[in-house]
């Protein structure tokens, strides 16, 4: 699994630090060339551990734009992908134990 941080607003709502990243989230950079830079998570790379954020592309010689592979350690979640029910279960799940 490739964890993130969540920003302090998640954090203080769903009482969680991390979780995984998913197509569909918005994501700080935190740390590289990008640092600052928001948007959305386009493609996550299990096999690597990286992931593929819009926006964050770089031009090569030939004049094709192609994207730069992150990883999951420098971004930081500001906006989650909710549309899974398996997701939302897991959060609140482990704010209840966070409670406990």
């Amino acid at each position: 699994m490739l964890a993130a941080r969540l920003s302090d607003d998640l954090t203080k709502n769903h009482k969680v630090r991390r979780l995984p990243v998913r197509t569909g989230d918005s994501v700080r950079v935190m740390r590289g060339d990008f640092a600052g830079l928001e948007g959305k998570v386009q493609r996550v790379d299990y096999s690597n551990g990286r992931i593929f954020v819009e926006g964050m592309a770089r031009e090569k010689a030939a004049g094709v734009s192609s994207q730069l592979p992150i990883h999951v350690t420098k971004v930081r979640i500001t906006n989650l992908n909710l549309s899974d029910k398996w997701r939302s279960g897991l959060l609140s799940e482990r704010g209840k134990a966070r409670e406990e």
